[in-house]
């Protein structure tokens, strides 16, 4: 079973180049979908998320000159903790909790300065309560709150009868369209807010960039392609698992990057590409998702059903090599992989492979590690670096599939490695 599913599908990757909507009206009709859940007014569009963080950062320096400190969960991607970085901010890096996975409150409050701009909240293991106890915290020092909403997307909690999305606790709340998404466009990002001053800003800055260059996206197109084929049971199991396999196995360093994309990041500047505007093909993708709002309806459920099932199953395993967060509302930590942590991690990920298992073995980084050269204080991070992996689930995952992955971890456990 392929652990990855591109929610893109054919259909819509092909329609996509006969849609004729001007670029505004594209841009309207995907943001009056999005702006319902977060109730904001206002979403303004980027090449990829990191873009939109980019630009956002910018206007807080220029807003707040003596507040030059943002705080970031450590586990997280480096790629948005670089833009940070080469804009010349302090970083603090806030450990997680290792009993729920959301930021520790207690190192959080104790990283606040008057020199703080922001709270970057990344939605990956954080429930509703865990996110609003942080909301509380920026509000009561007067802090922004940055929502990174790019892996939580259509996700929600209802209090009293009404629903709350994930994305609308933030100042700002920024969102990822790339190809692993559930709303896969290729390329693309977007930043909602209330913040008209932002808009202003942000339209004047870019109102002379050009739009992502064709070639980028005509490779991620053939990405796309190869991922859709490759996902064929046939040749999946033929060709794909065997490459995968044997690149973990023999640490093979150029394929495991191309699997895990991270895993080549290096501290630069920003690229020449990052200063560009997203593809007008891209709103055509985003549109075409957003708008089959019955596809999104099942693909959530089918995950959520997944979720609840692996917990029920893993509940029952008691041994301490073996850890998992312990979801309570499961339409807001609707995840797209389920994460687990156990130790030996790269032995059980070979275990399972040689039983024809895929697991996402990389998550996050540790962004302490990568960007600090010495006093390392966030030791969850650490450890969720090496101990956290992700379980398959999609629509094509089904009951079977999930018996054979948990009995595959008991078998494991019980070997002591």
């Amino acid at each position: 079973m392929f652990r990855i599913h591109i929610y893109l599908n054919f259909l819509k990757f092909l329609k996509a180049f006969f849609i004729f909507y001007e670029r505004s009206i594209l841009k309207s009709k995907i943001s009056k979908i999005i702006l319902s859940q977060t109730k904001k007014q206002k979403l303004i569009f980027s090449s990829q998320c990191r873009i939109s963080f980019l630009y956002l950062l910018k206007y807080l320096k220029e807003k707040q000159k003596y507040r030059n400190e943002i705080i970031f969960p450590s586990y997280n991607l480096p790629e948005m903790v670089n833009v940070a970085k080469n804009l010349n901010f302090k970083v603090k890096y806030c450990d997680l909790s290792s009993e729920n996975g959301s930021l520790d409150i207690v190192k959080l409050n104790s990283l606040i300065s008057k020199k703080t701009a922001a709270v970057i909240l990344t939605n990956m293991f954080n429930s509703y309560e865990e996110a609003k106890k942080i909301k509380k915290i920026t509000k009561k020092n007067n802090i922004y709150l940055i929502e990174d909403n790019a892996i939580y997307f259509d996700n929600y909690t209802i209090k009293n009868n009404k629903k709350f999305f994930s994305g609308s606790l933030g100042d700002y709340t920024i969102y990822s369209f790339n190809i692993m998404k559930n709303i896969s466009a290729m390329y693309g990002g977007a930043l909602a807010t209330n913040d008209k001053k932002f808009i202003n800003y942000y339209v004047n800055e870019t109102r002379k960039l050009s739009h992502l260059s064709s070639g980028l996206i005509l490779k991620q197109s053939l990405i796309y392609l190869i991922l859709k084929t490759m996902g064929l049971k046939i040749l999946y199991k033929a060709i794909f698992f065997k490459i995968i396999k044997f690149a973990h196995e023999n640490n093979i360093k150029i394929l495991l990057t191309i699997f895990y994309p991270s895993l080549k990041f290096k501290i630069i500047n920003f690229p020449k590409f990052y200063f560009s505007t997203i593809s007008n093909y891209s709103l055509k993708l985003i549109y075409l998702q957003l708008s089959d709002k019955q596809k999104r309806v099942l693909d959530f459920k089918s995950r959520k059903k997944n979720n609840v099932y692996y917990q029920r199953l893993l509940s029952k395993i008691k041994n301490k090599n073996l850890k998992f967060f312990k979801i309570k509302d499961f339409n807001y930590q609707n995840f797209i992989d389920f994460p687990i942590m156990i130790k030996n991690k790269d032995k059980f990920n070979k275990f399972l492979l040689s039983h024809g298992i895929e697991t996402r073995f990389i998550y996050y980084r540790d962004c302490e590690r990568i960007f600090n050269n010495k006093n390392f204080k966030c030791k969850n991070s650490s450890k969720f670096e090496k101990e956290l992996l992700c379980l398959p689930n999609h629509k094509r995952v089904n009951y079977d599939y999930i018996d054979n992955v948990v009995k595959y971890i008991k078998i494991f456990l019980k070997k002591k490695y």
